[in-house]
């Protein structure tokens, strides 16, 4: 097989540590063991064999079926989850936590386990090194890979031979943008350097020797956070590098190491520290779980079969990159919870900091954005107040609670004694009138703007929100609608009129002074006109937007135009609109011109803003009031 291609294969994970997050429990490594053996008996792999950093176990396997195989994937991702469900058995913390998503899809790479291949022809003699690091991010790689392939300093073989002088290509990706460049040095050095000094975002993952393009270093690339929305664990790379006879020498590979430069990871992901070069022994992060650790796995392969490994971060001469460590570790940890020890804000997006940011916010004044209030104001003249708020965090439960705390200030800000106000049914509605203060606005006339019958989600229909509202105020008059299943708004007002003080509160509906609205999209569970869709015909959202919905404002469908869909041909259409008992768009518009009425729309978070801008361009309120999330994404049309 020495002129067939071999694939080295290093797959990680971390799916249950031994007392907290500091090694792998011997169980766990003998059934990887066990794994890996009979994966070699039946003839999957010419080799296998396990190791672990911390609490990450690392697969290492050779076989010629060349990068990405499915096969082989899937024979790492089944092996991790038989690992998963001891660790389960073994209460093992974090049992698991690495796999992102319950079955395999073709590929490991995106669904959590950490990835590095390489495909060559065996040489006379193949040294590779394998570096696997545990409490830290792909990132840590940079500066290692640009001192073992750019810098003459570091790598001598790049000056004095031949087969390197010409240099290397880096291969590099933006992981927020999913963007790459192919830089080479010595030449691109400088535009290199720009990018891989922000190592939180720039990661080199491939590099190339320039004379033949063959593939010197592959290392791995998968960001948890990123691949999974939120802080799930820390990535914990590896890292192959092949050495010797026209690439640098074993000794130049681990030269960059002796220096423990600084990484982010460590506590909870969300920490910088040096990075510590330790022996297999000593690969066990304990110290405020870490400081972050290296390990370097030495094997010469000889017709596929892994000879080794030899522990090479044993050695002696490291001890002072270790001492130097600790040094680092503790002037770090002096700081506490202040930068640069903790991550920044941006670093701190996908570990657990936006969490407890949605906390502070519940207890703080909201910040606003200026900027974007006023160019929402340009971009839409027909608002006379809008106001933009920063919620801390992403997910759509922290926007609809920051924005409906901004709502809550508002209409305490605006509405005087005795005033009259209509509600619109809704989450983000629900969350303002929690925010409200009680006893605050005194003598209210309570209304609900719609008495659609929704059976999905009552407590936030527009006569629950009523009777919540009424409770904060005790001298408030609330007026509670009958909501009747199965009349037209015609059959419905005509049964108002055989009691005259219920019609009259029915009309006083039209005439309120303040509205208060929310926007619904259609993929959104709440008792909105597609949920009166679905329990009325049976229709699913993408019906609904098959007919032309992008949303609905008070349980009117709304088209990608902002025109209300109250003409349409559609029979499905023509039959939920005459069940619709509410204040429709075109009333809303027209009330929306008048200087003496107010209408508020209280509505955030990404996955609305289709349906938002479509009622900003029907013009159906005049006061706005959402996050900057989406006032961007709005801004950017």
């Amino acid at each position: 097989m020495a002129t067939e291609r071999l694939t080295l294969s290093v797959i990680k994970a971390d799916v249950g540590g031994w007392v907290g997050h500091c090694t792998s429990h011997p169980d766990m490594l003998a059934l990887a063991k066990e794994h890996l053996d009979k994966a070699v008996g039946r003839g999957l792999l010419a080799d296998g064999q396990v190791l672990n950093v911390g609490d990450d176990v690392e697969l290492i396997m050779t076989h010629y079926r060349g990068e990405n195989d499915a096969t082989i994937h899937e024979f790492a991702w089944n092996t991790f989850m038989d690992l998963t469900r001891l660790a389960k058995q073994l209460k093992l913390y974090g049992a698991g936590q690495d796999m992102l998503v319950d079955s395999f899809s073709g590929n490991v790479k995106g669904m959590g386990p950490g990835v590095a291949e390489l495909s060559f022809v065996e040489r006379q003699s193949e040294p590779v090194v394998i570096f696997m690091a545990d409490k830290t991010s792909p990132g840590a790689w940079n500066l290692p890979l640009f001192r073992i392939f750019a810098d003459p300093f570091n790598t001598a073989g790049l000056v004095i031979d031949p087969s390197m002088h010409r240099g290397f290509r880096f291969r590099v990706l933006d992981i927020l943008e999913n963007k790459e460049w192919i830089l080479s040095c010595p030449e691109d050095m400088y535009d290199l350097l720009v990018l891989v000094g922000a190592s939180g975002r720039y990661l080199i993952e491939c590099v190339q020797r320039k004379r033949d393009n063959e593939v010197a270093a592959v290392a791995s690339s998968q960001k948890l956070g990123l691949i999974a929305g939120r802080y799930v664990g820390k990535d914990d790379p590896v890292l192959i590098v092949r050495c010797q006879s026209g690439f640098p020498a074993v000794g130049e590979v681990l030269e960059p190491f002796a220096f423990p430069h600084l990484v982010e990871g460590w506590m909870r992901g969300s920490h910088h520290g040096p990075l510590m070069p330790v022996s297999f022994a000593d690969a066990r992060p304990i110290r405020f779980d870490g400081p972050p650790r290296v390990i370097a796995a030495g094997y010469q392969i000889s017709d596929g079969k892994l000879l080794g490994p030899v522990d090479l971060f044993s050695d002696v001469a490291y001890d002072e990159a270790r001492r130097k460590a600790c040094e680092i570790a503790t002037y770090m940890r002096r700081h506490g919870p202040f930068e640069p020890h903790r991550l920044g804000l941006h670093e701190m997006e996908y570990t657990t900091l936006p969490q407890v940011m949605a906390f502070i916010f519940e207890k703080s004044a909201i910040p606003r954005r200026g900027d974007l209030e006023e160019q929402l104001k340009a971009r839409y003249p027909h608002l006379r107040e809008v106001r933009v708020v920063e919620p801390g965090a992403r997910d759509l439960d922290a926007i609809q609670k920051t924005i409906a705390r901004e709502g809550a200030h508002y209409l305490e800000e605006v509405v005087p004694p005795g005033a009259r106000i209509g509600l619109s049914g809704g989450k983000t509605l629900y969350y303002l009138i929690t925010y409200l203060e009680p006893g605050r606005l005194t003598g209210l006339h309570l209304y609900p703007l719609t008495l659609t019958p929704i059976l999905t989600m009552p407590g936030l229909t527009a006569n629950a929100l009523v009777g919540m509202m009424s409770t904060k105020y005790p001298d408030a008059t609330a007026i509670n609608l009958p909501s009747i299943p199965g009349l037209s708004q015609e059959e419905y007002e005509r049964q108002m009129a055989a009691n005259p003080e219920l019609l009259k509160s029915y009309k006083e509906i039209w005439e309120v002074d303040f509205m208060l609205l929310g926007i619904g999209y259609l993929t959104g569970p709440l008792p909105g006109f597609r949920a009166l869709a679905t329990q009325e015909l049976g229709l699913t959202a993408e019906d609904l937007a098959a007919k032309g919905v992008v949303g609905e404002i008070n349980h009117t469908p709304i088209n990608v135009e902002g025109e209300p869909l109250m003409d349409s041909e559609d029979p499905d259409l023509q039959a939920l609109l005459r069940r619709v008992i509410a204040v429709k768009a075109p009333d809303l518009r027209e009330r929306a011109q008048r200087e003496d009425r107010t209408l508020i729309a209280v509505a955030g978070g990404l996955e609305k803003v289709a349906a938002i801008r479509a009622c900003l361009k029907g013009r159906y309120f005049n006061v706005f009031i959402t996050d900057a999330y989406t006032a961007q994404e709005l801004l950017q049309s």
